[in-house]
């Protein structure tokens, strides 16, 4: 199966004089999870919109498979986007919002025959729990064609054996798909993810040992 690449590079992000995103560059390769990690406001969600394209900004260059696209978004095999707050609506079924969501009729059987899902087909995004939801908002993506999944905070606030269903969910599709996960839950992102990048000042700083997460201030010494 050949490889599809995403290529982040020269964005650049200002909020009133505060210069967020410098010049940062990152990449990610079906088959490959990258971890993004960085303190509260250093621009994570606001780096994944930009490459999701609907975030604009005076600078970016995103290319998928050396094609360059200004709204990825609009593309639907391209890549798709995970947001903090979720995205299922709070007054439609989860049934309904499969049938909307999909046409295909094997898609739909996958999603409404899964043994976490089936039980809540006919209930509102407001009744699961934290951790329910986010398994569901997952496979729905999980399912389209995107080639790409930008993760934001996928694991926050989910009770710890849910983050473990996440986690091998996530595992299931790790061959074909190309994931970049931010998440507080470092941990858990150290663990799933094969390259780590921190986004700092402004840019991004490649990290080969987790130490270096350390050496740059983003964890005390001795918390790894």
């Amino acid at each position: 199966m050949s490889k599809h690449r995403l290529q982040v590079d020269s964005v650049r992000y200002r909020i009133g004089e505060r210069q967020l995103l410098t010049d940062v560059y990152l990449s990610c390769e079906t088959g490959e999870t990258v971890g993004l990690l960085g303190r509260n406001g250093s621009g994570k969600t606001t780096l994944l919109q930009i490459i999701f394209g609907t975030r604009p900004t005076v600078s970016k260059h995103i290319k998928i498979n050396d094609q360059v696209y200004q709204a990825p978004y609009q593309q639907p095999d391209l890549l798709t986007y995970l947001p903090q707050q979720g995205f299922l609506p709070k007054d439609i079924p989860l049934n309904s919002v499969i049938d909307l969501y999909y046409r295909e009729a094997q898609k739909r059987k996958t999603l409404k025959e899964d043994e976490r899902i089936q039980p809540h087909l006919r209930k509102y995004a407001e009744e699961l729990s934290k951790g329910e939801r986010r398994y569901f908002e997952l496979l729905l993506l999980l399912l389209s064609d995107a080639k790409f999944l930008l993760l934001d905070e996928p694991f926050s606030g989910v009770a710890p054996l849910h983050v473990e269903v996440i986690q091998e969910l996530l595992m299931q599709y790790a061959a074909t798909k190309g994931f970049i996960i931010t998440d507080h839950d470092y941990h858990t992102v150290l663990k799933i993810s094969d390259r780590l990048i921190l986004l700092h000042e402004g840019s991004c700083k490649p990290i080969s040992h987790a130490e270096e997460l350390a050496d740059w201030g983003y964890v005390p010494y001795g918390k790894l």
